[in-house]
């Protein structure tokens, strides 16, 4: 299957037209296609000219390199980049799910405070009598319950979310006799601008190991 079409790239210069169209920049994301960028945190796939081999490298964030591939084989020199900028777009999924999960718990809490607040500083007890105090504890018994409810739905509501942002878009599969299977990927959705940041590097990312 074409890359353009969910498949998968097999060479540096469809990888770097995949980026290009998904949005996906080296500022933005670390990964340098085609090129052998040697600053600290960054991912990247290049053609040594002097020597013909294909290098797949990292760069940690001391500027020490770790050299994932190098040969002659350009498909599975890509599809080792492609393989870890799909695992980074997953974790810049999970981890924008779970900021804007605790952005709306915070929200649903404040909320809550704020009418209970408003409720209890609305009523004038200077003349309580007992018959208020059961009526009270009545409402309040009643509006756990509710809020009860109402908290696991909205825990619900967020776990759905979390799954479908993680594991939104169609499956994708390649399979290469040189290499062997590949095994199956998913085929992110394109507007990324509805969940991904526009910097990746934000001390997410193990730096330190070798890949």
């Amino acid at each position: 299957m074409d890359y353009k079409s969910g498949g998968i790239p097999k060479t540096i210069d469809e990888l770097k037209d995949y980026c290009e169209r998904n949005g996906f920049t080296s500022a933005k994301t670390r990964f340098f296609v085609g090129f052998n960028y040697e600053g600290p945190k960054a991912f990247g796939v290049y053609k040594d000219e002097a020597t013909g081999e294909f290098v797949v490298y990292k760069n940690k964030a001391d500027g020490s390199r770790a050299v994932r591939y190098r040969g002659t084989d350009e498909e599975f020199a890509v599809v080792e980049l492609y393989d870890r900028l799909q695992e980074e777009i997953g974790n810049q999924k999970i981890r924008y799910a779970a900021d804007m999960a605790e952005r709306e718990r915070n929200k649903y809490e404040n909320n809550e405070n704020n009418l209970n607040f408003g409720r209890f500083d609305s009523e004038d007890n200077s003349n309580v009598s007992f018959s208020d105090f059961d009526e009270t504890e009545n409402y309040d018994h009643d509006r756990r319950d509710k809020s009860g409810s109402g908290t696991l739905g909205f825990i619900f509501a967020l776990i759905m979310l979390i799954m479908s942002l993680v594991f939104g878009g169609g499956g994708g599969g390649y399979s290469s006799g040189g290499r062997g299977d590949y095994g199956s990927y998913s085929s992110y959705d394109s507007n990324h601008s509805s969940w991904s940041s526009d910097n990746w590097d934000s001390g997410y990312t193990d730096w330190d190991s070798d890949w």
